[in-house]
């Protein structure tokens, strides 16, 4: 097997999707994301963290976070993405939609890159918790999930068990 084409134990702190698409196939072991939530809100980064400085707009528009490649590419390579993605516009509104189909492309990248034996660890909160196991399962298959992690906030983190 061929080197990979990016330092081994590298942490990317960007938009991920371009870095995932110059990537080789099937060469990570291990991906950890923490991607927007869609909470519908502005974020900006405290100055002590290693983003001081960084904002972003979580809130998402069909019309305006939507890029057409990425649709063609679901719709024509990934139908049960899309379906996934459809079914979250019709049940929950054109935002989830437009962020199931921004988070859609860069799992499929995730998946293209990740060695067989690789794992995902996707952080999320209840606001999409639901639609993005649906999501995952459409693109990993259902039978590849294998747990989740729940924290416990009331106890300061602490397990309850």
């Amino acid at each position: 097997m061929a080197a990979p084409n990016f330092a081994n134990r590298t942490l990317y702190h960007a938009d991920n999707l371009p870095v995932l698409r110059g990537m080789d196939s099937e060469t990570v072991d291990l991906i950890a994301t923490d991607p927007p939530f869609n909470k519908g809100k502005d974020f900006h980064a405290t100055p002590d963290s290693l983003a001081a400085g960084a904002k972003f707009q979580d809130r998402w528009s069909w019309a305006n976070d939507v890029e057409g490649e990425w649709v063609d590419q679901i719709t024509d390579d990934h139908p049960r993405v899309m379906t996934v993605i459809s079914a979250a516009r019709e049940s929950y509104g054109d935002d989830m939609g437009a962020f199931l189909c921004f988070l859609g492309v860069r799992l499929l990248a995730m998946h293209r890159i990740l060695k067989p034996t690789g794992s995902l660890y996707l952080h999320c909160d209840p606001t999409t918790s639901h639609y993005l196991k649906a999501l995952l399962d459409a693109i990993f298959g259902k039978r590849n999930f294998r747990n989740e992690i729940i924290w416990c906030y009331a106890g300061g983190g602490d397990s309850t068990t």
